[in-house]
């Protein structure tokens, strides 16, 4: 992939991210914390039903799209399972759409739980349009349909707040909705010459079966990665307030730094692992990856310390407490996408057991903190419990890939991300009340996060110089008998 390509992709999760820091502010301005608790969990309820009724395809697709010789019958084969369990989901649940809404948002309003429903159907076809666009490298297109849904919202919520009515969450989760339809347009006119084909493509019951045999374990770590993410947000609802979680939503949404970076990297990294894969590219250059991944992750760990305490001039007082547990929440993310360095050996294996096992772990973690800390301190004992969590999640992922793969060096993984996590809660412990502002705490450790992979951050300044380097263009020879001769 050329650097041109790499950037188009990342234009998506950087303009989102832009946007994410204007329009979550403006909620939390226009909607009372209840509603942006709520709001936080549809958003839950939407990653959850992506998981599961994806089946683990959306992964098999990616995983197949490079060795297969028909794609478009692999897409349908991928689609078409999830897509049928959907809607009996659909058909199963819809008798009781006014307990589901109360269970889920305290309000037995029957409208919550279709729109949600919607919601849902409305990110999983998405989610596999998308890959059509990865796979083709088509970055101008992906990111052009991540920035469009933003834009919209970010105006109807702005409406909103310019408005006299009143103001109600099913106005919200509606503005929600919107935003994911027109994601769905997007990228439904920008594939359709490859989602057409598919609908009438034949597929056979082995090929299916095939997929599944991947996908299957997957579904189960899916699962798992959506109640290890979900964990603080369900304790939250269920042992603390509404307030408290929508605390804990907007410190998330302030850790979007992170998420860009996941965002992008994650995008780009698994096509090209097994791209490699497939033409016999020697894998130890996965080594010096985890290595730069680690650089970048500890840079903007650090960064955000420093500069966490400007959420103070863009939030109401209520959210006092963000700058503090934005520093845990953000570790979600990084340690995640380390991970996706650490553990490429499962997938290269097809082992995609050890990743159920390594998600497992970690929720078993994160589920008795959460329950442990949230009943007594809110939404900090969430962050915390999600911050220890996700670092077993990176360790277990880690030795599970050095196991079945190849062992390689991770003692200096550990030490500083082990660090980051340390320095994280003790800032939210004794950032409050420290004699010392936090932030200097943080801004002390900027020249020992670049002295200590100047390395790396030469190589990947290198790699970037050369990338962007114009090639010399080949002068072709004049034929013979002078400029004017013909050939």
């Amino acid at each position: 992939m050329n650097i041109r390509t790499a950037l188009a992709f990342a234009v998506g999760p950087i303009a989102t991210a832009a946007l994410g820091l204007v329009t979550v502010p403006v909620i939390a301005w226009v909607f009372p914390p209840a509603d942006v608790g709520r709001l936080n969990i549809v958003q839950i309820a939407v990653s959850f039903g992506v998981l599961l009724f994806s089946l683990g395809l959306d992964r098999a697709y990616v995983r197949e799209y490079h060795e297969s010789t028909d794609r478009a019958a692999l897409l349908k084969a991928c689609f078409a399972p999830g897509c049928a369990l959907l809607l009996l989901a659909m058909l199963v649940t819809a008798p009781f759409d006014h307990h589901v809404a109360e269970w889920l948002f305290g309000v037995g309003h029957v409208a919550y739980y279709w729109m949600l429903l919607a919601c849902v159907a409305t990110s999983f076809i998405s989610r596999f349009l998308s890959l059509i666009l990865r796979m083709q490298d088509r970055g101008v297109a992906f990111s052009m349909s991540q920035i469009l849904p933003k834009v919209l919202l970010l105006l109807v919520v702005t409406a909103m707040a310019a408005s006299t009515f009143h103001k109600s969450f099913v106005q919200l989760e509606a503005a929600y909705l919107v935003s994911l339809l027109s994601v769905l347009l997007t990228y439904g006119w920008n594939t359709w010459r490859e989602w057409a084909p598919a609908v009438r493509a034949p597929v056979s019951p082995t090929q299916v079966r095939f997929v599944l045999g991947y996908g299957t374990p997957l579904i189960f770590a899916g699962v798992a990665y959506w109640g290890l993410d979900a964990t603080s947000t369900l304790a939250l609802r269920s042992l603390s307030s509404l307030s408290e979680l929508a605390v804990y939503s907007v410190s998330m949404s302030f850790a979007g730094v992170g998420v860009v970076f996941q965002t992008i990297f994650t995008v780009l990294w698994a096509p090209l692992v097994y791209k490699w894969v497939a033409h016999g590219v020697d894998m130890r250059r996965v080594d010096n990856i985890a290595q730069q991944a680690l650089a970048v992750v500890c840079a903007i760990w650090v960064l955000s310390g420093i500069f966490s305490w400007l959420a103070d001039f863009v939030l109401p007082a209520r959210y006092i407490q963000v700058k503090y547990l934005m520093l845990c929440c953000i570790g979600e993310p990084l340690l995640y996408t380390l991970s996706e360095v650490t553990c490429v050996g499962i997938g290269i294996t097809r082992r995609s057991m050890l990743s159920l096992w390594s998600t497992v772990a970690a929720l078993v973690v994160n589920v008795v903190l959460s329950v442990w800390l949230v009943p007594e301190h809110g939404a900090a004992g969430a962050v915390v419990a999600n911050a220890l969590a996700f670092l077993v999640f990176f360790v277990a992922r880690t030795e599970a890939s050095a196991y079945v793969w190849r062992p390689f060096p991770r003692v200096r993984l550990y030490v500083f991300v082990t660090a980051c996590v340390g320095l994280s809660i003790a800032t939210l412990v004794f950032g409050p009340r420290a004699p010392v502002h936090f932030s200097l705490v943080w801004l002390a450790m900027l020249p020992i996060a670049i002295g200590c992979f100047r390395a790396e951050w030469m190589d990947m300044y290198r790699s970037l110089r050369a990338a962007i380097k114009p090639q010399p263009q080949p002068i072709c020879p004049e034929p013979q008998g002078g400029p004017g001769a013909l050939p």
